[in-house]
């Protein structure tokens, strides 16, 4: 008797069943994505009321001060040589180091679903004009056969002028620019976790970036999607 009808018959309902549990497989890893990215844009929308409420009541940081007394010597050269006079001074000085959080945006918002880090990449510290404490300045040699009000007035001004491009200067100087980084990067994290605690997002670990540290280090900082492009791609899957 010949069974190859039956034979037959068997491998169509077998593939049939194969691509039944194909569908069903597919269907349900489908199923699981959608769900990733709504649980991935539920997360973000989160993260990003957040961050903006907690951004928006700091506006301006400041993570850093810089403060001593520069020695200043200046010359007022006068109208005629005899009036020649010259003053010696030192002048307390403090710069500050702010840090602007207007310009974060979601564009600076990573989010590491794995590994529940939120990444957030800041703007670099800023030193603020330098502040020359008049009050407290010490003058401690005046050259002159005849120092007249003007010339005393000028060489004050001189000093001062000198004293701000010095302490500018002092400012900008590397050890003092990455210790006020430093205390950014710290305060941001500070910041942010009573915040994202609050708001039921668990226990979140938040690290802060400068734009230069993925230029300076090895280290790959930007693994996923910002929050902003999680989010405009939800919007245009609507």
């Amino acid at each position: 008797m010949d069974d190859s009808p039956l034979i037959k018959r068997d491998d169509r309902q077998l593939l049939i069943a194969l691509a039944i549990a194909l569908l069903v497989l597919l269907g349900w890893f489908g199923w699981q994505r959608h769900r990733e990215q709504q649980d991935e844009y539920q997360t973000s929308l989160g993260l990003a009321r957040v961050l903006s409420a907690t951004f928006e009541a700091r506006d301006k940081l400041e993570v850093g001060r810089v403060d001593g007394a520069l020695d200043v010597t200046t010359v007022d050269p006068g109208l005629f040589r005899f009036l020649r006079s010259a003053q010696k001074a030192t002048l307390p000085y403090s710069v500050a180091y702010q840090l602007d959080l207007s310009q974060l945006d979601t564009e600076d918002y990573r989010w590491d679903a794995e590994k529940r880090t939120l990444r957030v990449t800041i703007p670099d510290v800023v030193p603020t004009v330098p502040n020359i404490d008049e009050t407290k300045r010490k003058t401690l040699a005046t050259d002159g056969m005849f120092v007249t009000r003007e010339a005393f007035d000028n060489l004050n001004r001189r000093a001062a002028l000198l004293a701000t491009r010095a302490a500018a200067a002092e400012a900008k100087k590397p050890e003092h620019l990455n210790a006020a980084r430093a205390n950014a990067r710290k305060a941001v994290a500070n910041l942010l976790q009573t915040p994202l605690s609050v708001a039921g997002l668990g226990d979140v670990k938040v690290e802060v970036a400068f734009p230069f540290d993925a230029v300076r280090s090895s280290e790959h900082w930007d693994v996923g999607p910002s929050i902003a492009e999680v989010l405009a791609r939800k919007q245009a899957q609507r």
